[in-house]
């Protein structure tokens, strides 16, 4: 029993050899650790880098996508729905008898002409409404089969044009009216109103294409033509001016900018543009006077350059291998 005792006690007082292996010294302990911390550290590094590096070749990635240009996809889904529109015209157009598109255009022509007395624009919804009906989705081939026929059989001539946001057509007469062998008649307040314009038109050039309304009302004085009353042959002289002539397209009106009361300026219009010209204009003006055209150095400068422009562009649309046709469709 007693020596029991003394190895248990010598066992509780002296540290066995596993104890031995695992205890370290202080020393050696602080140098594992900072291996241990070494170790971590390294492996956290190597794990921020790993990390940096995703992040950057993700980053990499976005910026390699928004320096990728966009393709036009809106331009092509109009281009494809103008395609689609113009072969939905071409189709209805095809199932339509021969008989039915004379028809139709022969009432596109008459509308065209009844529409145009008042010489304003004529509306495309307007001869969809009044002339098509129920053949309207045809109407880009209709149209045309009908611009042919005002070319060639009346002379006319089809301009498109706007009115506010809506397409609108002009017709514009294509041959040259001669004083003394006119193709176009009209009725004498007709007549009176187009003299009037031409009036207004020639002078408008020979004051550098554009004129004030205190001189545009300063010539009507001393035509005889008074703004403070209506007149016996032309009526409202003001709201013929600054209404029906501007809404027919013989003049554009525009107001000063800053102009305290309101003072507008007046220019020739699209519709006077096709009309006549300013040769025509120079013309009316001698024949007036009773001149020679080479006194006015300044206006026939401005003809040659008008009329040098007019053949460059002509050229340019026509280009070098196409041929002019009286029947060609300005539509």
């Amino acid at each position: 029993m007693p020596k029991v005792r003394q190895k248990t006690a010598g066992r509780r007082g002296q540290p066995s050899s596993s104890s031995d292996s695992d205890t370290e010294p202080p020393a050696e302990q602080q140098k594992t650790s900072s291996k241990r911390k070494a170790v971590d550290q390294s492996k956290g590094g190597k794990a921020t880098q790993e990390k940096s590096g995703k992040t950057a070749e993700q980053n990499n990635v976005i910026d390699s996508d928004d320096e990728i240009p966009a393709t036009p996809a809106t331009s092509e889904t109009a281009s494809t729905q103008t395609q689609r529109s113009v072969s939905h015209s071409e189709k209805h157009f095809a199932q339509m008898s021969v008989q039915d598109r004379e028809r139709i255009a022969v009432d596109i022509v008459h509308y065209l002409l009844t529409a145009d007395y008042k010489k304003h624009p004529i509306k495309q919804s307007d001869i969809k409404k009044h002339a098509l009906k129920d053949y309207s989705r045809a109407f880009n081939s209709l149209m045309r089969m009908a611009t042919e026929k005002l070319r060639n059989v009346y002379g006319i001539k089809v301009v498109e044009t706007e009115v506010g946001k809506q397409k609108a057509y002009m017709l514009i007469n294509a041959l040259d009216n001669k004083y003394d062998a006119p193709h176009q008649t009209w009725s004498p307040e007709d007549h009176a109103n187009i003299g009037l314009v031409m009036v207004i038109l020639s002078v408008i050039f020979m004051k550098g294409n554009v004129l004030s309304e205190e001189d545009l009302y300063d010539l009507l004085n001393r035509l005889g033509i008074s703004q403070d009353r209506p007149d016996d042959t032309y009526g409202d002289i003001k709201h013929l001016i600054m209404t029906d002539f501007v809404r027919q397209g013989y003049l554009e009106v525009e107001r000063e900018h800053g102009s305290e009361p309101p003072v507008h300026v007046f220019r020739w219009g699209p519709r006077a543009k096709l009309e006549t010209s300013k040769r025509h204009a120079m013309d009316f003006i001698c024949q007036v006077f009773d001149d020679s055209p080479q006194r006015w150095a300044a206006q026939m400068h401005d003809i040659e350059q008008s009329q040098a422009a007019e053949k460059s562009a002509a050229s340019e649309s026509e280009g070098p291998s196409s041929t002019p046709s009286c029947s060609r469709s300005t539509v």
